[in-house]
């Protein structure tokens, strides 16, 4: 089970910010608007945390999971299933929407004010908000070959940590 844990942590910490880190700046922005580019960066955050299907997330980050065992011959039964639902959403659901609600200070140190407009007038637009709702299941869909990439990444890069860090 520690395999799994280890396969899932560089995923989950990715997912919520995979939409976001495509249209980071390389470079910090001034310092001198950052007031308003928080007060944008806010206003955009809280809409979209608004809209968003928490709970949604939250299956995305154990179905693959439960994918990965089945795969792997065990069985889960659907009340097995859905006790890890609920644990996953007891343990998760608060936690994520903070950090989700977070990203307007990451925004607001990162990008730019043409850039927070530029995602704030997507998001407004019928399309932008459809997109935008579909990221939890774009991401669960990437998720098995994430998990698939890192197990055997981890494979050849542990060995070399080690031999690093002797």
């Amino acid at each position: 089970m520690k395999r799994f844990f280890t396969r899932r942590l560089l995923p989950l910490a990715a997912a919520p910010l995979i939409a976001l880190g495509l249209l980071l700046s390389p470079a910090p922005a001034a310092a001198d608007d950052r007031a308003e580019r928080l007060e944008l960066a806010r206003a955009y955050v809280e809409a979209s945390v608004a809209d968003m299907d928490i709970e949604e997330w939250v299956r995305g980050m154990y179905r693959p999971l439960l994918q990965q065992i089945r795969a792997q011959g065990q069985t889960v039964t659907p009340e097995q299933e859905a006790e890890i639902e609920a644990l996953y959403l007891d343990r998760m659901r608060e936690p994520f929407t903070r950090i989700m609600l977070s990203q307007d200070e990451i925004m607001a140190d990162m990008l730019t004010l043409e850039e927070i407009k530029a995602i704030k007038d997507f998001y407004e637009t019928d399309e932008g908000r459809k997109v935008m709702q579909k990221m939890p299941q774009i991401i669960e869909s990437q998720m098995p070959a994430m998990m698939a990439m890192v197990e055997g990444e981890m494979e050849v890069i542990v060995p070399e940590l080690m031999r690093i860090l002797d």
